[in-house]
């Protein structure tokens, strides 16, 4: 009888241990232990739905677990910001992020901000080129540089305030550029065909979205505002090269809540790396012309983030898109 009721405090004393554990123990639990949501902002059959959707292929095969697409397209972000927001931060809950996301953090205070994020890993980074027609006067970037200082640029971009127009802003204040006027456009296809027909000076534009009008000629290339060089421009100065501190790219990549437990974070991030490092990933990259090098973890993609949102806070607000 005393040895029963021995055993018996030993196994009450155990699950009361086990209770009081401190979270750093608790985070050791089995990860992910039911499926994983992955939110994102854009609607069924978008870009980024469509990204989320291609990492998905392979990684359930890596977490062990199934993965599911939660599309909340209200808001620029908001919507999606506001629904991981909502869910405890325990890493079964991602988002995909995009610039546009961190503009929509920057304008509503109310938002979880880019501090409130731990970057996992990024998914596409499309780098620009600088783009003019076929029989513009610029022949050169030094020519559309001079230009550029004695004259206002007619740049085509998308919407004012967004992803475009960030990266025009930089790109004319680390040129020296007088304030560069947006020419605002729907959508790349748009600002290809104006550019083609001479309505704007120039562009930034991913190279994808021109692509059939760089290789009949009708637009050349000045430079590109990749990290370094492309591949398939391998001749084609980067603005780094020419003396102009400012990069330019589209990207998506993968966050978690900022509370999540860190081992936690190492293992999506390792994961997500590994379900697009595969044949499937990479012929989805070869095959929408973006850049095969998109995929890499935590670090880089941080970086970028962060250099991206503090371009965009100083761009709005001299834009006069933001206060305070």
């Amino acid at each position: 009888m005393t040895s029963m009721i021995h055993r018996r405090h030993l196994l009450m004393a155990g699950a009361a241990a086990a209770l009081a554990a401190p979270a750093s123990l608790r985070a050791q639990e089995r990860f992910p232990s039911r499926t994983i949501e992955v939110v994102t902002h854009a609607g069924v059959g978008g870009g980024t739905d469509i990204t989320a959707r291609m990492m998905m292929v392979q990684a359930p095969g890596e977490f062990g677990q199934e993965f599911t697409v939660v599309n909340r397209t209200a808001g620029s972000g908001a919507q999606a910001l506001q629904y991981l927001a909502s869910k405890p931060a325990d890493g079964h809950t991602i988002i995909l992020v995009t610039q546009t996301h961190l503009l929509t953090q920057l304008r509503n205070a109310n938002l979880p901000q880019f501090g409130d994020l731990i970057p996992l890993a990024r998914a596409t980074a499309d780098p620009q080129l600088v783009l003019v027609r076929r029989d513009s006067p610029f022949r050169t970037p030094a020519d559309l540089i001079a230009a550029g200082k004695a004259r206002s640029l007619r740049f085509g971009g998308t919407h004012v305030g967004g992803v475009d127009h960030v990266t025009i802003h930089s790109f004319g204040r680390a040129a020296g550029l007088q304030r560069p006027t947006l020419v605002p456009f729907r959508g790349g296809g748009e600002i290809v065909i104006n550019l083609v027909g001479g309505n704007i000076d120039t562009a930034v534009v991913n190279p994808g979205e021109a692509e059939a009008q760089l290789r009949a000629g009708e637009l050349r290339p000045l430079m590109s505002l990749a990290d370094g060089r492309i591949a398939a421009f391998g001749e084609l100065p980067t603005a780094k090269e020419l003396g102009i501190d400012a990069t330019g790219y589209t990207l998506r990549g993968f966050c978690v809540l900022k509370g999540t437990p860190e081992d936690r974070v190492t293992r999506l991030e390792q994961g997500l790396i590994r379900a697009m490092s595969g044949p499937i990933y990479t012929t989805y990259l070869q095959n929408t012309g973006q850049a095969p090098d998109s995929v890499t973890g935590r670090e880089a993609w941080g970086a970028q983030l962060a250099a991206f949102n503090n371009d965009g806070r100083e761009a709005l607000t001299a834009l006069g898109l933001l206060r305070g």
